[in-house]
């Protein structure tokens, strides 16, 4: 099977992007631009720092879970050495075009955690497996709880099916490549699968976290349909951070569970807001601070 040109899926990505932008823009004009601003005011700053440590240990789950899919025989790597590598692969891949920050991570682990090519590389493909297995996951119990929107059901199929055939794929390959290994131990897949469950979880409580900084009563079915819509609009990665393409999605699905435009608004802001200090700026911190530690040994 041929693989998708970048240009096709450049292609697909600004179209999904067009076509969520419209239907926003078509959402927006009911807003009440004055009442958003009030209401953005309003939030409660302690929830609001919850929300931000929530997504903080996103990166924390992160780590351990790169630690937990590193191939065995791969030199070892402390856990202080791997959150700095997730941190900074957030950052580079929520801030560099697609497939820049994922490039950026594999170099990262070759030159700060000693992983060999293809370890990293299967890092990287296992990543992206469990990934893909916890955001079915969280889709299939979204609709559970509550209603999905048909566009959603169609994503779930679709999703589904492009995970399937990734986990075959991988098993298939881990016949013959010892990187892979792991697919053939069930004790290590389920100590992986928990960490990249966790990143969801303490994501989950984070959307929570801001709707409660403004006071707004959401059903824990609605909440886990948020992060399922954030799964979905991040799914096809737009630099910097899915600005747009994330507070639009969020702003949909908050006003499809009944809330007013002004309140859907602000909260789908917020909640992005929260989500990239940690994702942009931790990561960013470590490169400063080493960046001035060298400038600090070159000038003596």
């Amino acid at each position: 099977m041929r693989a998708v040109s970048p240009k096709v899926s450049r292609i697909a990505r600004v179209a999904a992007f067009m076509a969520l932008s419209a239907i926003v823009v078509a959402s927006l004009r009911h807003v009440d631009w004055p009442r958003t601003a009030a209401a953005l005011r309003e939030g409660r700053p302690a929830w609001l720092l919850a929300a931000i440590v929530a997504n903080s240990l996103i990166l924390t789950c992160w780590a351990a879970y790169w630690r937990a899919i590193r191939p065995r025989d791969e030199s070892p790597v402390s856990y202080t050495r791997m959150l700095e590598i997730s941190a900074v692969s957030s950052s580079l891949m929520n801030t560099l075009p697609f497939g820049g920050g994922h490039a950026s991570s594999v170099l990262l682990l070759i030159r700060r955690a000693a992983t060999t090519q293809r370890g990293a590389l299967s890092t990287l493909a296992l990543d992206q497996l469990g990934e893909g297995i916890t955001k079915v996951g969280v889709l299939l119990a979204a609709g559970l709880t509550v209603s999905l929107p048909t566009w959603m059901r169609a994503a779930l199929t679709t999703v589904s099916l492009i995970v399937g055939a990734w986990f075959v794929a991988l098993v298939a390959a881990s016949r013959w490549a010892r990187e892979l290994e792991i697919l053939r131990s069930a004790r290590r897949s389920i100590t992986a699968l928990a960490c990249v469950i966790a990143m969801k979880g303490v994501e989950l409580v984070a959307i929570a976290c801001v709707q409660w900084a403004y006071g707004v009563d959401v059903s824990a079915g609605g909440t886990l349909l948020v992060l399922a819509t954030v799964i979905l609009a991040t799914m096809l990665p737009i630099a910097p951070g899915n600005l747009g393409a994330y507070e639009g999605s969020v702003f949909l699905t908050y006003r499809y569970l009944g809330l007013s435009p002004e309140v859907a608004l602000s909260l789908a802001i917020v909640q992005h807001v929260c989500f990239m200090i940690p994702a942009v700026g931790i990561g960013y911190l470590l490169i400063s601070a080493r960046a001035l530690s060298r400038s600090a040994i070159a000038s003596r």
